[in-house]
């Protein structure tokens, strides 16, 4: 069982280094990236609302982020990842409370676009293509490609 649940957390994009809470990219490589986006999401969004959330950051392109694991258990997160990938096909998400701790985000749904030292943030249940025209007509980060 425990190769599996390896093998099964490779396969959703975790591995057991970036899953554990408190671990996470390193912060400077949050500081090297000039421009990105970034969608904070959480299991206690609803289920079926999650995966279309999830869903739209991914047709965009845009990462996906939990801030730890699933009741604080890998197996836990594991099953909950593999629910959603064979029910939604989703591909999953990452585990980074760094990011989360960096733009301060302390509710989601929340997606922010960086560029160089500023970074825009839409909080609330809003579809992803409204939030990022709203970014790009009144966003301190408008006209920067991430």
């Amino acid at each position: 069982m425990k190769r599996q649940t390896i093998t099964l957390l490779l396969a959703l994009g975790l591995t057991a280094g970036h899953a554990r809470a408190g671990d996470g990219p390193e912060p400077t490589q949050l500081k090297d990236t000039q421009n990105e986006q970034a969608y904070f999401l959480s299991s206690s969004v609803p289920e079926k609302k999650l995966a279309l959330l999830i869903q739209a950051a991914e047709e965009a392109g845009i990462p996906v982020y939990f801030r730890g694991l699933v009741g604080d258990s890998m197996e836990q997160t594991a099953k909950f990842m593999m629910h959603l990938v064979t029910t939604y096909k989703v591909q999953g998400v990452q585990i980074d409370p760094i990011r989360f701790e960096k733009y301060g985000v302390d509710q989601v749904p929340a997606l922010v676009r960086k560029c160089g030292e500023h970074f825009d943030i839409i909080y609330g249940d809003i579809a992803l293509d409204q939030a990022l025209t709203m970014i790009n007509r009144r966003g301190e980060c408008s006209g920067v490609k991430p």
